[in-house]
């Protein structure tokens, strides 16, 4: 071979060459793939952002993904590829996911080392439920258990949740949290206290940093505790005193994991104060939470137990003695020397009163000292439609003031009204005391009602409306007012002159108005005591009328009246600020 064609031949190789580099330098890795920590059912996606030198090669770009070296079927369910391939999304992750996951991508089927981005993919999880729970052994009042982990989910197990159920209720579980004597978290062993007379199974569940894991399958034989007396008796024993001449002794029932065997029931004892012999009577019914019987006395003072007992015996645990009363009956004393307070100005929705404070220990109470009674009418109605208002006193200080006050408010003014008080016990109200008179002032009236625009044309209106629901003392008549509009603008409100003395004039004809324009019209009730809250009621003028009017510097508003009742005509006229106002009353 000639020295001309071993150069030609060494050009050629390494042309091939240059052009098999360079055709991988056409692919850039714009963003490298990032390892990833997921929680087991969420969605995770990776991403390998690719550029290429030649736009023109963007057909011929091929991508395709692996997971631990072998190709990914990216047409399954679980998997979801976007942006030409570029981003691959796994949509629920599972602990079989985990593991280095690689983006590959060609160009013209030419792969190098450059072309290739992986990352790691870890999964974690609340753990597997434990393994193989047994029971290990079984005493009287204990029992040991030993179980093995499952997976632990990617995160230590750091903890265990013991539960157990038993025979007489199979589908519930109770969490063993106070009855755990001792865990080996290592060895995976745990003592449990049990109570007598039970059937039980068991069940465990181990948690890390991510929570628990599912309850493992229950253990496959039971542990049997054998029947012994209770160790406990009821608690929350207490007395009623709602019924007159009865002894009502309540507890709470106790639950079927105290009974520790057959035949459980509750003994209830009780003796009145000062004596020595102790009245007995077996209950039989372990849901039963209540004692009742006959007494003959109001309000006495008893001595209760309420011990538990079984098939065994009674209760291992000492009983213990609650004092406490039989039922209260109606008070027997009343309040004294029952007035208005003078100190106290009067008022239009109020009213004050004074008492003397009856004694707290008094043995007339029949019961338990809680406080006073109000008891309050309209005089023009009677004791139908009395008000009672409970006046609650605390009995530990009732005796440090000798004299009672009390107030009650939203009354309605200048009405004459009747009071009287009693004293309460716990459940009945005594006998009230002496009957008193009284009388709230006058007040302001409540607006008017109906308030309504009649007969509106370009000059004139006339206003109609009828007395307040609440006149609150004697009506001396109507105070008129109006304003005028522009658009969102409102102007002053203005009063019309003369008053309206006569209450029952209950309408009034406007003159002088502009036409075509906005007005609001007020009117308020009055009193003695000064006018009510407004109503109002908005006007807009008719159109220009046809016969002449001047301008409204020369002519103004008028408010002109017609006939008041009698055969005569009134014609008021009165200067506002920028018109004449003439008032005519209906």
């Amino acid at each position: 071979m000639k020295r001309s064609d071993h150069f030609i031949l060494d050009f050629t190789l390494l042309w091939c060459w240059l052009c098999y580099f360079a055709q991988g330098d056409q692919i850039k890795f714009l963003e490298s793939l990032a390892d990833q920590t997921v929680r087991k059912g969420h969605k995770v996606s990776f991403t390998c952002s690719i550029g290429l030198n030649d736009d023109m090669e963007q057909e011929n770009l091929r991508i395709r993904w692996k997971h631990n070296g072998e190709i990914l079927d990216t047409r399954s369910d679980r998997f979801k590829v976007m942006d030409g391939g570029q981003t691959l999304v796994l949509r629920e992750a599972d602990y079989g996911d985990a593991g280095q996951y690689t983006c590959i991508a060609s160009v013209r089927g030419q792969i190098t080392e450059k072309e290739k981005s992986s990352a790691k993919l870890i999964v974690k999880g609340t753990p597997e439920p434990p393994q193989d729970v047994e029971i290990s052994s079984c005493g009287p009042k204990r029992v040991e258990l030993i179980w093995r982990d499952g997976l632990d989910g990617g995160e230590p197990i750091d903890e265990y949740l013991i539960q157990y159920n038993t025979s007489d209720n199979p589908y519930y579980w109770n969490s063993a949290d106070e009855e755990i004597e001792y865990m080996d978290k290592v060895s995976k062993t745990a003592f449990v206290s049990l109570s007598p007379w039970g059937w039980y199974s068991f069940r465990v569940m181990a948690k890390n940093s991510l929570g628990y894991s599912e309850p493992s399958k229950p253990t496959k034989k039971e542990c049997n505790t054998p029947p012994e007396r209770p160790t406990s008796n009821p608690v929350n024993v207490k007395m009623k005193t709602d019924k007159e001449g009865k002894l009502i002794i309540t507890w709470d029932p106790m639950p079927r994991m105290q009974h520790n065997a057959p035949s459980f029931g509750y003994r209830v004892s009780w003796r009145k104060r000062g004596s020595t012999f102790w009245n007995k009577k077996d209950i039989k019914n372990a849901n039963e939470n209540q004692f009742e019987v006959d007494v003959d006395d109001v309000y006495g003072l008893y001595d209760v137990q309420v011990q538990a007992f079984n098939s065994h015996g009674v209760s291992f645990m000492p009983v213990f003695t609650v004092r406490g009363h039989s039922g209260e009956g109606d008070p027997l004393i009343k309040p004294h020397d029952f007035r208005v307070d003078q100190t106290k100005d009067p008022q239009p929705h109020e009213a004050h009163f004074i008492w003397e404070s009856v004694d707290p220990l008094d043995d007339g109470l029949r019961g338990k000292f809680r406080g006073y009674k109000l008891q309050y009418w309209k005089s023009s109605e009677g004791r139908r439609n009395k008000v009672e208002v409970p006046i609650t006193i605390d009995p530990d200080t009732a005796h440090l003031s000798h004299d009672m006050r009390a107030s009650i408010s939203s009354l309605p003014a200048n009405t004459a009204f009747r009071a009287q008080v009693s004293v309460m016990n716990g459940h009945h109200t005594g006998p009230p005391s002496d009957t008193i008179d009284f009388k709230t002032s006058e007040g302001v009236p409540g607006p008017v009602r109906n308030l309504q625009k009649d007969d509106v044309e370009s000059d004139h209106v006339v206003l109609k409306w009828d007395p307040p629901d609440e006149p609150n003392g004697l009506l001396l008549g109507y105070d008129l007012g109006y304003q005028k509009l522009n658009g969102d603008v409102e102007g002053d409100i203005r009063a019309l002159e003369p008053r309206i003395n006569n209450p029952s004039h209950t309408s009034a004809r406007i003159t002088g108005l502009q036409p075509n324009h906005q007005y609001r019209f007020f009117v308020w009730a009055r009193t003695s005591s000064g006018r009510g809250d407004k109503r109002g009621v908005q006007v807009l003028t008719k159109g220009p009328a046809n016969s002449q009017m001047a301008s409204i510097h020369q002519s103004g508003i008028s408010l002109a009246s017609h006939v008041l009742g009698v055969n005569c005509t009134v014609l008021m006229a009165l200067a506002i600020s920028w018109t004449m106002a003439k008032l005519v009353f209906h």
